[in-house]
């Protein structure tokens, strides 16, 4: 249970109220009244942690807040106060570096906020890079999987002499996160200290519109706009789209080589900072588009941050993603004899403990009573969106979709079974929320799971990693199975199960988690030392438990055998074109069937 602690509100310099020099300790968390009546910012920074905020209104949460991941970072709340209504803001520890068992917390209210300045010195930059592939080189496991050491070698080079001409933290983020990329993992993470917009001027100079990358083709994706909805665009400031869709795509990261996610992701998860790391921010932007056959210019003037941020929670691709996100999981009947088992996501339980994979399962029991009641032949696997989550749950799934026995992998490593440069380890959310609050316990935990060492690997001991036995009752009908560009870890885990072991149709698109290989199970996140970036990388290297298949290739995520590539109408429409083509399939197959059967 946390601990609260009421901060008493003291008048600072230039009529800012706020509190400085609060202690914090894990899970203890902070509760401070705003003085001010005006609308206006609130800020809170601590020296040894990472915080977030939560502002509630008599009684009720309606808002909370981690933008900044990094430790000694900030978190800027803006609230417009009602006559009349009691606030309250809450603070609490999400991560901090191990060293520390203690974090210091000052919070400020003001009218305004500026944009956080802080030189560093091109040695500096140097030195951190340094440190980032001294990391890589002792705990990422997956660091020469994809690459050798001369391509490692060579990145590193280059890296090193850009690092050394960086002006800002910005110049260095670029390099680094260009060389986490290059590792070929989708659990890698490397991120600024805190949110990109701290950086930048508060003015309105961000972006007026929205966009889309539809299979190499930048759309509008905003309505009531100067350009019409679904426009191509051509250029922004001079900049061709498929420029914007290579340099945007280094900011996320793929197992191997797969590169649809990286290419996509960004306009979806990253234009309100990342889009603006590479591209910065304008008074004006001249936007060339095609629209009917015509190519037209537009000059718009820039928007406030708040109000892209609002153009990009509306934006017009979001219907159809609402409508298919709406559901952790769902089983709905889409035709004569097809059934639909769509899962968005595999973490909404921990383990095979959890009251919710009990619940999981009564419902999968529920789908094959469906099923084996009314003999249906069909079934449409839906993973579309589906980033992953607990193992036990991909696993509960397949073991109704296979007559074979199979395991998780067929072996997994790490690098260690302690800690290496554990005075730059962060105790992040996950090893909080299991009682993991130093690197001892982190420690005892690698120990039991990866206890055996053959030649400088530590590999998961056998007894974590058994044979898993198929359900009683398993569906022995045709599968199709849906996937996109978002399917990660243990859903494309799953993904490439069925693609392996089944008959199954895929439909979709390449997936960001890979087919035979991929870094998962345990994620570790570092500081630098002088710029205060984060950085981390899942240590467990697993060879998959898949058959090698001739259309798939060494670094590929699951490859559909039927890629959707939607036009201009389908995306104007919204339509569930992956669902469609499913169907379509599914009556020509049922049709041949007749034929056959007639013959």
């Amino acid at each position: 249970m946390t601990k609260p602690f009421i901060i008493p509100l003291l008048l600072l310099v230039n009529s800012v109220y706020g509190q400085t020099h609060l202690e914090l300790k894990p899970g203890d968390t902070l509760k401070y009244v705003p003085k001010s009546h005006q609308p206006g910012w609130i800020t809170v920074r601590s020296n040894d942690a990472n915080v977030a905020v939560a502002l509630w209104k008599e009684g009720k949460k309606i808002k909370e807040q981690d933008d900044s991941r990094g430790i000694n970072s900030e978190e800027r709340l803006f609230y417009t106060p009602e006559k009349g209504q009691k606030y309250e803001v809450k603070i609490w520890a999400k991560s901090y570096v191990e060293k520390s068992k203690l974090s210091t917390v000052s919070i400020a209210e003001s009218k305004t906020v500026s944009s956080l300045g802080g030189r560093l010195t091109a040695a500096q930059f140097v030195e951190d890079l340094r440190v980032f592939r001294s990391i890589r080189e002792k705990a990422n496991s997956g660091l020469y999987v994809y690459r050798n050491r001369q391509q490692i070698d060579s990145i590193y080079q280059k890296a090193e002499e850009a690092a050394a001409n960086s002006k800002n933290i910005f110049d260095f983020y670029k390099i680094i996160a260009k060389v986490t990329a290059f590792e070929g993992s989708c659990h890698n993470y490397t991120d600024l200290p805190n949110h990109a917009s701290y950086y930048l001027a508060q003015k309105e100079e961000y972006l007026p519109i929205t966009l889309k990358n539809l299979d190499g083709r930048l759309l509008q994706d905003s309505k009531d706009n100067k350009i019409p909805l679904a426009a191509e665009i051509i250029s922004i400031n001079g900049i061709s789209a498929k420029e914007i869709i290579t340099r945007f795509s280094q900011y996320y990261f793929s197992d191997g080589f797969s590169m649809p996610y990286r290419e996509t992701a960004g306009f979806e998860r990253g234009m309100t900072d990342k889009f603006y790391i590479e591209f910065g921010t304008h008074k004006q932007y001249n936007i060339k588009y095609q629209w009917n056959g015509q190519v037209d210019e537009v000059s718009l003037p820039g928007i406030a941050l708040e109000a892209f941020k609002k153009l990009q929670e509306s934006r017009h691709s979001l219907i159809l993603d609402k409508k298919l996100m709406a559901e952790k999981y769902s089983f709905t009947k889409e035709g004569e004899n097809v059934y639909r088992l769509a899962v968005r996501g595999f973490d909404f339980a921990t383990g095979k403990e959890d009251p919710a994979y009990k619940k999981f399962s009564i419902f999968l029991e529920q789908m094959i009573d469906t099923l084996e009641r009314e003999k249906v032949d069909n079934l449409i696997i839906d993973l579309r969106g589906n980033t992953g989550g607990t193992g036990a749950l991909y696993e509960k799934v397949f073991s109704y979709l296979t007559p074979r026995p199979f395991r998780d992998s067929h072996y997994a490593y790490t690098l260690f079974n302690e800690v290496p440069m554990e005075d730059r380890l962060v105790i992040t959310p996950l090893f909080l929320s299991n009682g993991v609050k130093d690197k001892h316990r982190v420690n005892t935990y690698l120990k039991q799971l990866y206890p055996k060492q053959i030649q400088g690997k530590y590999y998961w001991a056998d007894d974590k990693n058994p044979s898993i036995l198929p359900n009683e009752r398993t569906f022995k009908g045709q599968i199709y199975l849906l996937t996109d560009q978002r399917v990660a870890s243990a859903a494309s885990h799953l993904a490439s199960l069925i693609k392996s072991y089944t008959e199954a149709t895929v439909i979709g698109k390449e997936t960001v988690g890979g087919y035979y290989e991929h870094n998962g199970h345990l994620p570790l996140v570092y500081e630098l030392p002088n710029t205060g970036i984060q950085t981390g990388f899942s240590i467990v290297h697993v060879i998959q438990d898949a058959q090698n298949l001739p259309d798939q290739k060494k670094g590929q995520g699951i490859i559909p055998h039927y890629e959707i590539r939607p036009t201009h109408h389908e995306f104007l429409d919204q339509n569930d074109v992956y669902l469609k083509k499913a169907l379509e399939l599914q009556k020509q197959n049922n049709k041949q069937n007749r034929i056959a059967v007639h013959d």
